[in-house]
Formats: C-alpha cells, sequence, structure tokens
C-alpha cells in the first residue's frame, strides 16, 4: 500500500501521493455510534447500517439496551430478567452473528437494568459519556395512522429530543409486511 507524506497548507492537511496530492476525508464528526435497540427486525437492519457507517468512516458502535427491574446483568454481560431463574439469557446472540458479517468495526454492548420509561434520559447520559462526536443509529417501524396514536413513537421523540444527530433507519418493506405495516405513500428525509 502506498504511504504519503503529509503536508499542512491553507488550514489543510494533505496528503502527498506519487500522483499529486490528495485531501484526506477525516471523521471529525463521529467517533462513535450508538444504537438503542429494542432486539426487533428494525433494529437488526439499524445495527447493519452503523456497521457499515462504522467501517466507512472507523468509528466504533455502543449497542444500548435497558432490560426492566427485576432483571439482573451478570459478569458475562448476560441477563437474569428474573432473578428467581437460574438461567441466564444472551441477549446479544443475533447481533453477535450479525457482528461477524463485519468483523473489523469495534463493537460494545451496555445493559442497564431501569425503569423503560427513563430510557431517553438514559441514553442522553450515556451520550454525554461517550462525547460530542456521537451519532444515534435507530430502527423504525414506519407506524403510521391509529398504529402511531397507540403505539407511539419513541424514534420520533429520540429525534426531537436526543442532543446529538439522529439517523433513523427505516425498516425494509418485507420487514414493514411481515409486522402488518403499510409502506408509505412518500419517502421521508
Amino acid at each position: 500500500m502506498e504511504r504519503p507524506s503529509w503536508t499542512r497548507g491553507a488550514g489543510m492537511d494533505t496528503a502527498l501521493f506519487a500522483d499529486g496530492p490528495r485531501r484526506p476525508w477525516r471523521n471529525d464528526m463521529f467517533r462513535t455510534l450508538i444504537h438503542p435497540t429494542d432486539f426487533d427486525e428494525p433494529s437488526k437492519e439499524a445495527f447493519r447500517v452503523a456497521q457499515s457507517l462504522a467501517h466507512a468512516i472507523s468509528a466504533k458502535i455502543v449497542v444500548f439496551h435497558i432490560v426492566p427491574p427485576p432483571a439482573v446483568v451478570t459478569d458475562d454481560g448476560r441477563v437474569m430478567l428474573n432473578p428467581q431463574d437460574a438461567a441466564p439469557t444472551d441477549l446479544w446472540a443475533d447481533y453477535h452473528a450479525l457482528e461477524a458479517e463485519n468483523p473489523d468495526v469495534a463493537v460494545q454492548y451496555a445493559v442497564m437494568v431501569a425503569d423503560p420509561s427513563k430510557s431517553r434520559r438514559l441514553l442522553e447520559a450515556k451520550i454525554h459519556e461517550l462525547g460530542r462526536a456521537t451519532l444515534v443509529v435507530m430502527g423504525s417501524h414506519n407506524r403510521r395512522g391509529v398504529g402511531r396514536l397507540l403505539w407511539g413513537s419513541r424514534t420520533e421523540e429520540i429525534v426531537r429530543e436526543c442532543p446529538c444527530p439522529v439517523l433513523v433507519v427505516k425498516a425494509s418493506p418485507q420487514t414493514s409486511h411481515a409486522l402488518g405495516l403499510k409502506p408509505a405513500a412518500s419517502a421521508s428525509a
């Protein structure tokens, strides 16, 4: 692989290659992608997008999930949803399989035991812990009409209230159909 020599000029770093100078792409904006998940298919699709983006910009991913009390997180990261049960559950099994698709991306898993109604506040605390160069990548069910009124939109709430940028990944048409959701009439940003 060709190694450039570096020079500084006009306030920019420039790489000098054999075929001439090129300005390298620098990831000063996002160093960490945080992915809140509820383990459904839209969340897994958002994880796939986060992996691709993290690979492209040399960022790490923090996958974040909240389990309600009385759950207990074991030392190895598995969760006992009911402490009376002796068998802990590996919440991340599907994610580990997805992680294998892009093994050069650093992925950290975080589970917190807390009241789900405090999830937005806990996500914001995690974002502040990770620093300013954070992007939230989360899935959306594409709910419309009555379904949205009944179930609400956690994604919309996060987009409105989050202290950092949020990338929303829509459920694929196959996932939307499997969940009984009608596709959106028009594309949205």
